[in-house]
């Protein structure tokens, strides 16, 4: 009787033993994938974006230098950039309620299946003083590029955003909700070699 049970107990853990494995292996191939999020912009066929430019010396009449903001525009402008409406109170700030921030032109932009968008917020340095640029998608080109919605909720710094455009420091940000190039924005940085497959793919189309 006592070999039985000794028998039986060793079927038990060879049982429990294989039961493991198998769970594990079928774990193994099940993949999670996040629920995507769902941008209210998207649902309704368009984004709304404050579109300014504005540079760190434009609210210091002591050091404000008019002829390296041209400069600045037609720097950008080589990039292929258009220029939005110059707006003293676009330049970066974190104060909570600053109402001069709030009164930049807003520009509303489609983002369909057809035609995705997205805001767009470019920061970097020029002649020394940091400049910043709000735009939408649609609306920042000189010639129209299709926008890849992979980089959304992204922001970049790597080689290729130093390189596009002739400034220092240059960082840019996409985004897909009403208002959201604005300075409270908290977005991810995304890896070098994903950005530059998606650009490349995006001047794909240009030429």
């Amino acid at each position: 009787m006592s070999t039985l049970s000794l028998y039986n107990s060793k079927d038990v853990a060879v049982v429990f033993t294989l039961f493991f494995i198998v769970c594990s292996v079928a774990s193994s191939h099940i993949v999670h994938t996040p629920s995507p999020k769902v941008f209210k912009s998207r649902l309704k066929g368009q984004v709304v974006c404050y579109a300014c430019i504005s540079s760190a010396n434009d609210s210091d009449s002591q050091s404000y230098d008019s002829s390296s903001t041209a400069d600045l525009y037609r720097t950008l402008e080589k990039a292929g950039l258009l220029i939005p409406k110059h707006i003293t109170k676009c330049f970066e700030s974190y104060l909570p309620n600053n109402p001069n921030y709030y009164q930049t032109d807003l520009v509303f932009c489609p983002n369909t299946v057809m035609e995705p968008g997205a805001c767009v917020k470019l920061k970097g340095h020029h002649n020394g003083d940091q400049y910043i640029y709000r735009n939408c998608w649609s609306n920042m080109w000189i010639d129209k590029r299709p926008y890849a919605r992979q980089m959304s909720e992204r922001c970049y710094i790597d080689e290729l955003v130093q390189n596009f455009v002739a400034t220092s420091d240059n960082k840019i940000c996409f985004c897909e909700d009403d208002l959201c190039n604005n300075s409270h924005s908290t977005l991810l940085f995304l890896s070098n070699d994903l950005f530059l497959i998606m650009m490349f793919i995006i001047f794909l189309h240009l030429h």
